[in-house]
């Protein structure tokens, strides 16, 4: 396939409202993740280990971190002359506010849509954790000469106000009906927002559904054409997550504890590539216990840290405790406090003696800069 057969999107602020505060301040998908990464870094990795090199990203707002951390696409090789990478902003010459929905979004990038000189497009929400292989799944839609193809995972007891949406498919991969459950139990295929679209097929079906007042991609598009289209279904059988909640961003990143999970995402043959901050080695102090944890570069451990991953320059002092938690850029734990299933957003100070517990089923979120 040549570089330029396909094109990428990416939506940076799918789901912002779920994961408050922690995207009170930033776009979802500059959300830190996993001691190092941002959401974004794991689909413009998707994108380049699949050769496309001609993406956009649509933002709404919150976007100056998602700026900052992005700067030319040099870190994931997208800083050229043809194609490379851009940010789309919500305003256009049509409109002078902030889209609503999906699909306002994505015609507010039509031009460069029209002008990408591509077969196909990519759309992927940037709330979306995973290795996925990209170049594969366009085989499979070229393969069947599909009009859209959609990625999905097989999911158990779903429960989410979101409502992913479901959906059955024959033999041959082509969906037969779709649904939009807010809960089912047992399992389903369910989209976790990776679809492929035919950019002759994408533009007049955007365009008539932006025209409606449609908001919706998967319900409005997809469901309502599965009759007159041939819509085809691709399975991710690897680690897929949508942070669509906070419980769902707690437990993908926990999840990189286990060994299997955290080599099928870290795949040496399809690297994730993210912005690299040089910084000294992490260094534990002669008394620091620690158990099955990650810890980003800078660290200083002097206390205990178990079940948990801290990013780059985390201060745990003597005597306390870091139990199940997340702990983002700069965060200190005083002597002697106790920290037990909590998600600290950047350079937070918890003071000395402090206890903050939570539970697994009600994890604490803490606000940037926050003491």
């Amino acid at each position: 396939m040549r570089t330029q057969a396909v094109a990428g999107i990416v939506f940076a602020n799918s789901h912002d409202e779920c994961l408050e505060p922690l995207t009170r301040v930033r776009s979802m998908a500059s959300l830190p993740f996993g001691g190092r990464f941002r959401l974004i870094d794991f689909a413009l990795s998707s994108f380049v280990n699949a050769n496309i090199t001609n993406v956009g990203i649509l933002v709404k707002s919150n976007y100056r971190s998602l700026m900052d951390h992005i700067e030319n696409g040099v870190s994931w090789d997208l800083d050229r002359k043809i194609g490379g990478i851009r940010l789309m902003p919500p305003y256009n010459e049509k409109s002078m506010r902030r889209y609503d929905g999906y699909i306002e979004a994505l015609y507010g990038a039509v031009e460069f849509i029209k002008r990408c000189n591509s077969d196909n497009v990519v759309l992927y929400d940037g709330c979306v954790v995973g290795n996925i292989d990209l170049g594969s799944a366009l085989d499979f839609h070229n393969e069947k000469d599909a009009d859209i193809t959609v990625l999905y995972k097989k999911i158990d007891n779903y429960k989410n106000d979101i409502g992913a949406m479901t959906f059955s498919y024959d033999l041959s991969g082509r969906i037969k009906d779709a649904a939009f459950p807010k809960t089912f139990s047992g399992t389903a295929a369910t989209s976790f927002g990776v679809i492929i679209f035919k950019r002759s097929v994408l533009l007049p079906l955007l365009t008539k559904a932006y025209q409606e007042g449609k908001k919706h991609i998967e319900r409005d598009i997809i469901a309502e054409n599965l009759n007159c289209l041939k819509v085809y279904a691709v399975e991710h059988k690897g680690f897929a997550a949508v942070m669509d909640s906070r419980d769902a961003y707690y437990k993908a990143n926990m999840a990189l504890l286990n060994d299997r999970i955290r080599n099928d995402i870290f795949v040496p043959s399809r690297p994730v590539f993210t912005k690299i901050r040089d910084d000294m080695p992490t260094r534990f102090g002669i008394n620091s216990k620690v158990s099955n944890s990650l810890f980003a570069d800078g660290c200083v451990v002097e206390g205990t840290v178990k079940n948990s991953i801290l990013f780059r320059g985390v201060k745990v002092e003597k005597g306390a405790v870091v139990e199940n938690s997340i702990l983002m850029q700069g965060v200190t734990v005083g002597k002697n406090a106790k920290i037990s299933y909590v998600v600290s957003d950047k350079n937070v100070e918890f003071e000395d003696n402090k206890n903050v517990i939570g539970t697994e089923d009600k994890v604490i979120f803490t606000e940037k800069n926050h003491s």
